[in-house]
C-alpha cells in the first residue's frame, strides 16, 4: 500500500502532503515513518481543532 501512495505523491501527483497526513495512523493508512519516506519531511501531527476561542 505504501508503494501506491509513493507513486501517487511522487510520480502521479494525484495526492498532496496534506492528504497523506490525514491517513497517517489509520488502520489501512501509513505510519509516520512511511510519510517521511514518501515526502522527505517528518510527520507532525496537527494540533488544531475545528473550534477556536474568540
Amino acid at each position: 500500500m505504501v508503494q501506491i501512495f509513493t507513486w501517487a505523491y511522487q510520480d502521479w501527483k494525484t495526492i498532496s502532503k496534506e492528504t497523506l497526513a490525514t491517513i497517517v495512523g489509520l488502520p489501512d493508512g501509513i505510519t509516520a515513518d512511511d510519510y517521511k519516506a514518501i515526502t522527505g519531511e517528518a510527520y507532525v501531527a496537527s494540533l488544531t481543532s475545528g473550534n477556536s476561542a474568540s
